[in-house]
């Protein structure tokens, strides 16, 4: 989120992607930096440095490092020996938008556009995000998301009591514990429809969407807020679970923000 880094040479954030250990930072002009979290000297993590002057300095002997991972500074050689030009952390772009920080971690000459959901062109009232550590592969966690039989079961009791939820059409429809599912495959995904019998002669369809590479998008409710869900791999076993709530055409309510900062 880009309240974890909320200010010029703020405290820097360590974080774990794809089995990487990385260190997050806000330099002192502003720029963003996601390098290696481990000081190429002797193993150190910089997320004990000092965060000054445009880089993060090492505790251990002062070796500091700029938002490219480039060596700017080794205190013990003289400047000109050159010797700082020669270190390099890995290091990969960051970038702000709606809110979020951004990261791509593949080829330099491959590197996509940043996503293009329609939330990162909403003002911050229109919109609220939250994340959470889950101990589970990504997959299995992305799965469960488009997985419209389970919510009859695990939530069906919060759909009565959910202020967000509750008197929807789809908290009314799920004693149908046997929905059908069809398939349709798009450009960056695919559609997951799930049927259920409604009143005599009609079905009640959920769809939710899975977007490339680990998205989903949960069906709208009456007039509430929109919501999504990201998949963001840790390692093997663990990830976080973005959720983004947003409105387009509104700001969210106080009562709504509430809700959703006491995990509802």
């Amino acid at each position: 989120l880009d309240t974890e880094l909320p200010e010029n040479d703020c405290p820097p954030v360590r974080l774990k992607l794809l089995g990487e250990r990385l260190l997050a930072f806000r330099d002192s002009d502003g720029r963003l930096g996601l390098i290696d979290e481990f000081c190429a000297h002797r193993g150190v993590s910089l997320w004990f440095g000092r965060n000054e002057e445009c880089g993060i300095r090492c505790p251990y002997h002062g070796w500091k490092y700029d938002v490219t991972g480039q060596c700017v500074d080794v205190p013990s050689e003289p400047e000109a020996s050159g010797y700082a030009n020669k270190i390099t952390l890995k290091a990969y772009p960051l970038v702000e938008a709606g809110g979020v920080l951004w990261a791509y971690m593949g080829p330099k000459d491959l590197q996509p556009p940043l996503p293009g959901f329609e939330w990162t062109g909403l003002s911050a009232k229109h919109r609220f995000f939250s994340k959470r550590l889950q101990e589970n592969n990504w997959l299995q966690a992305m799965e469960g998301g488009i997985d419209s039989s389970h919510v009859s079961w695990l939530h069906s009791a919060d759909l009565h009591k959910d202020p967000l939820h509750r008197q929807t059409k789809g908290a009314n429809y799920q004693s149908d514990r046997k929905p059908a599912f069809e398939i349709i495959d798009s450009d960056g995904g695919m559609f997951i429809a799930a049927r259920r019998n409604a009143e005599e002669g009609q079905y009640y369809w959920r769809i939710t969407q899975f977007i490339m590479p680990f998205y989903t998008m949960i069906p709208p409710y009456g007039g509430n807020a929109l919501n999504g869900h990201a998949w963001v791999p840790i390692d093997d076993e663990n990830c976080f679970s973005w959720t983004f709530t947003y409105h387009p055409a509104r700001e969210l309510t106080d009562r709504e923000v509430e809700i959703m900062n006491g995990g509802g």
